[in-house]
């Protein structure tokens, strides 16, 4: 950067999959910025998975992460679908043929070791990845923004990214922005979340008639099952069902372990396969948890110095894996654009809203079209409407290419 440069500081807030891409992204561009995490471990195991995919893998790849990862999972090479009474649907080496044509197998990992292998890389720069501070607030003021922690500290910058997931303080701060200048526009984006299935989904250790490498689904009516076997047969599961009623933001249920473990009973005996019922995977978990599965696309991704990626902002089901990398390519794509603000002598607001603006605009066609297939196939695998199924039979595959 040349000494009239003006030198950016991004405030990300979240050092979720999407921060930490940010953080990696911004480093390659010499961009000043800090990850503010609420929790103390930014590494926390809470039963989840992930699974990248080649236009994740692509991103991690050119941030010199992906062999890395690669090395913590067992490439896909099988998918088999299977009725809710256990009969075979099909078998597939789509998962294989998709390694062979884009040059980067679906690799699947608990997300404790991904966010481990982001936050690692990121070692030299530790100073700027904080935990155990929790933002309250935002005050966005004519020449920066001021991010408001808990313990009373206080962060400064020329933007604030909310990358913290589904119920994003970011987002909320926000939209209490946009109440001043824009009432309106906030007042319909808060409507915008619902929640018609939820999931339990957990991890366990390996078990017999599952074999590493091999991806179950299991299709039925007002649920079904996704199962994973990565390394050493370590097994990532999903079940999903249908809840009682589409519930909106502020309905959203909340469970706990007395409600996942009467829920489960009811769903122990459903096949996995042919030979392997849930409750054998369910016997062997080593950890698990239980949520209904919000649904959002927003249409303000940004608003003066506000700007939000990931779940935040493009809440999608995950029954096509395609969340967790989709927040990859918004976190990849905004630190390109972001670079541009770099090249000039100063920064000025309009130059900040511009750059965001156009973010967005270059975002959002190929989110919605994902987000709506990986919707769509949720209810296309729990026997959603014949309308429905025919729509996503042909649109929403774990294994289809992405429109760009």
């Amino acid at each position: 950067m040349s000494s009239d440069q003006k030198r950016l500081r991004v405030i990300i807030v979240g050092g979720s999959v999407a921060g930490l891409t940010l953080a990696h992204s911004l480093l390659k561009s010499n961009i000043d910025f800090v990850v503010l995490e609420s929790n103390r471990d930014i590494a926390p195991q809470v039963g989840a998975s992930i699974g990248i995919l080649p236009n994740g893998a692509r991103i991690l790849d050119q941030l010199g992460l992906f062999d890395e990862i690669l090395d913590a999972t067992e490439p896909m090479q099988e998918a088999f679908s299977w009725s809710g009474a256990g009969k075979l649907i099909s078998s597939t080496k789509a998962p294989q043929i998709l390694h062979e044509r884009h040059g980067y197998a679906i690799s699947f990992l608990d997300r404790q070791i991904l966010l481990e292998i982001l936050s690692r890389n990121l070692d030299a720069r530790q100073g700027q990845i904080l935990t155990n501070k929790r933002v309250t607030r935002v005050e966005h003021l004519s020449d920066k923004v001021q991010v408001h922690c808990k313990d009373q500290s206080v962060f400064e910058g020329d933007i604030v990214v909310g990358a913290d997931g589904v119920r994003s303080t970011i987002r909320q701060e926000m939209w209490r922005h946009m109440d001043s200048v824009v009432p309106e526009q906030a007042k319909k984006e808060r409507a915008l979340m619902s929640s018609e299935y939820a999931c339990v989904f957990g991890i366990s250790t390996a078990t017999p008639g599952l074999d590493p490498g091999q991806s179950h689904r299991t299709f039925a009516e007002g649920y079904s099952a996704l199962t994973i076997v990565g390394k050493e047969g370590r097994v990532f599961w999903f079940l999903f069902t249908k809840m009682d009623k589409t519930y909106t933001a502020s309905e959203i249920p909340r469970f706990n372990n007395e409600d996942m473990e009467k829920h489960m009973e009811k769903y122990l005996h459903i096949p996995i396969t042919d030979t392997v019922p849930l409750s054998a995977i369910y016997q062997n978990e080593v950890s698990k948890n239980f949520l209904a599965l919000e649904e959002a696309f927003y249409t303000h991704w940004s608003n003066d110095r506000f700007v939000c990626i990931g779940d935040s902002i493009h809440k999608m089901t995950p029954n096509m894996g395609q969340g967790g990398n989709s927040a990859i390519e918004s976190a990849a794509s905004l630190a390109n654009y972001l670079t541009t603000l770099t090249q000039g002598s100063s920064i000025e607001i309009s130059d900040i809203k511009d750059c965001l603006a156009k973010w967005q605009e270059s975002r959002q066609p190929r989110t919605k079209t994902v987000s709506i297939s990986a919707n769509g196939l949720t209810r296309l695998e729990a026997g959603a409407t014949l309308k429905r199924q025919n729509h996503y039979t042909t649109s929403a595959s774990l294994y289809e290419p992405i429109p760009h």
